[in-house]
């Protein structure tokens, strides 16, 4: 049975997407995963901005320094397994209840075991500074409380994100009200760390009131065999992900110690704005994920002309996203954040550009994913995190705030087009059907 939204589609779209079941459930998922986050996107920036504003520049920039460097140790606690675990729950379905417990406790432990370490490698940089330190204690709790996301992979296995969207809402909405009350009675830098924490204990117990309305069939279990599997696949996304983390937030770290908290202000200010984009392909990613595997499950043909439509379809949104977002910076930044936040209108403007390859980053985690390319991969994200570093070095003295976004714009560049490409051809041809429409390569 066709879904009743399919009946506004134009009638050659309405023929493909009604001859496909699956392909029906992926968009309506999406559409439920996009209604959440665009919302919570809204109020996001929003609120966002008002904070920005309050603190200013320099207390902003010193926020945003800290929520760089927990970054590093997100990575490492998420264990980077979403991908392995929707691919396998989709062909697995019996496994189900092992595949999510055993990643569950692994991540409780990594969890644990990051926010320690970020406290301690906080300490020893900076020993003289207790607020930093403290700041890192308070943000940092968020990395036991996002284990609590292995529930949402369940859902989102099922194509059932619906279910969780009203609870995530309403955790979100609850986080921001204690913003806008901080706000309101002008609290201190601290009281805003602890906003971050908060929201992610919320998010969890939202998470756990939606899993208790569509549970799976049998009780989260831990199974040493499985651990060993989920570990022995990500260990080498866990370092792409530290090296993808350092080419995408060093230059934050970098900003701080070189130029001051202000300067890392001004250029967070448009970076949050630039990553508001992030929300579209991370949201189709998760929904086509499954569907993407079914396409590989049953034919070689098929799952690559999905991917084939995929980057191209991605490309279009970027382009369009990004010349707008260039052409209102100035307007956006004034409303947004104000006359003490001028200059990051023209960081924005220039800045933006980065969303086509982030567009083009997480589409290629779909081929990633099925493909089982790790090394390869590996080895593009650690010389795209060399290239960032050593870009930073030279072009922030150079360039000031500038000289950041060129090496953001290289860094992404390199990782997601230039060295993707050259460590694997059959990529290669796949962006080649995609953008300049050349035929299959021949069988080899």
């Amino acid at each position: 049975m066709n879904a009743v939204w399919t009946k506004y589609l134009p009638g050659i779209i309405r023929e493909w997407v009604e001859g496909s079941p699956h392909l029906q459930r992926a968009i309506g998922n999406t559409g439920w995963l996009l209604f959440d986050r665009i919302l919570r996107m809204l109020i996001g920036v929003t609120v966002g901005a008002w904070v920005a504003r309050y603190l200013g520049p320099a207390r902003f920039g010193e926020l945003a320094y800290i929520i760089a460097f927990i970054a590093f140790f997100q990575v490492i606690a998420g264990l980077e397994t979403d991908g392995f675990i929707v691919r396998d729950i989709a062909r697995n379905h019996g496994d189900t209840a092992v595949i999510l417990g055993t990643s569950l406790r692994l991540r409780i432990v990594s969890g644990i075991f990051c926010w320690l370490a970020a406290i301690t490698l906080m300490y020893l940089l900076h020993p003289d500074d207790r607020q930093l330190c403290l700041l890192v204690v308070i943000v940092g709790a968020m990395l036991v409380f996002q284990a609590s996301d292995t529930v949402d992979l369940w859902f989102e296995s099922q194509s059932q994100s619906k279910r969780t969207v009203l609870a995530k809402l309403v955790s979100y909405l609850f986080s921001n009200g204690i913003r806008v009350f901080l706000l309101l009675i002008k609290a201190p830098l601290i009281a805003f760390a602890g906003v971050i924490c908060l929201e992610s204990a919320a998010l969890a117990v939202a998470l756990l009131v939606a899993y208790r309305r569509f549970p799976t069939d049998s009780r989260w279990q831990a199974d040493m065999a499985q651990a060993k599997k989920l570990l022995h696949l990500c260990w080498p996304f866990v370092i792409t992900g530290v090296m993808i983390t350092a080419y995408m937030r060093i230059d934050q770290i970098m900003l701080r110690e070189m130029l001051g908290e202000r300067e890392l202000g001004i250029y967070a200010a448009a970076l949050t704005l630039v990553q508001a984009w992030n929300i579209i392909p991370a949201t189709l990613v998760a929904s086509l994920a499954p569907f993407v595997a079914r396409k590989k499950s049953r034919s070689e043909a098929e799952y690559q002309d999905a991917l084939v439509i995929i980057f191209r379809f991605f490309a279009i949104v970027a382009f369009i996203g990004a010349g707008v977002t260039a052409v209102a910076s100035p307007w956006i930044v004034g409303l947004l954040y104000g006359a003490e936040y001028q200059s990051s209108a023209v960081v924005l403007s220039a800045l933006v550009l980065v969303i086509v390859f982030v567009f083009q980053g997480m589409a290629q985690t779909l081929w990633v994913v099925n493909n089982n390319v790790r090394i390869s991969n590996l080895v593009g994200t650690f010389l795209a995190a060399l290239i960032s570093i050593g870009a930073n070095l030279f072009l922030i003295r150079k360039f000031g705030i500038m000289g950041a976004v060129f090496s953001y714009l290289l860094a992404q560049g390199a990782s997601v087009v230039i060295f993707p490409c050259l460590f694997r051809r059959d990529l290669f041809d796949l962006y080649k059907r995609a953008f300049l429409g050349l035929a299959k390569p021949d069988a080899r």
